[in-house]
């Protein structure tokens, strides 16, 4: 069974941070994580709220950990990340 990652972030600027995200998408492949679903909220526009599938969650724990990714997402205004792992009940 798969499990899922539920990721949500405030960032600088939704559009531009659409777009790193979408030039990103061959790193997370290569962690084994499959963009599901990407949405902004309507309430506050500045909120990113993402769903991924996950092969390998070791992989992907890895992935979202790493100081590349912290470093990545500090220097494009992204803060207050939060990364819920679901696993089918």
């Amino acid at each position: 069974m798969a499990t899922h990652i539920l990721w949500q972030a405030d960032v600088a600027d939704f559009s531009a941070w659409l777009t790193v995200f979408k030039q990103d998408a061959k790193n997370r492949k290569a962690s084994g994580i499959v963009d599901l679903h990407v949405w902004s909220d309507p309430d506050k526009l500045n909120h990113a709220v993402a769903l991924f599938a996950v092969a390998d969650l070791e992989k992907a724990k890895s992935f979202f950990d790493s100081e590349e990714l912290a470093m990545h997402l500090e220097r494009d205004g992204v803060i207050n990340v939060s990364v819920k792992m679901l696993t089918p009940a």
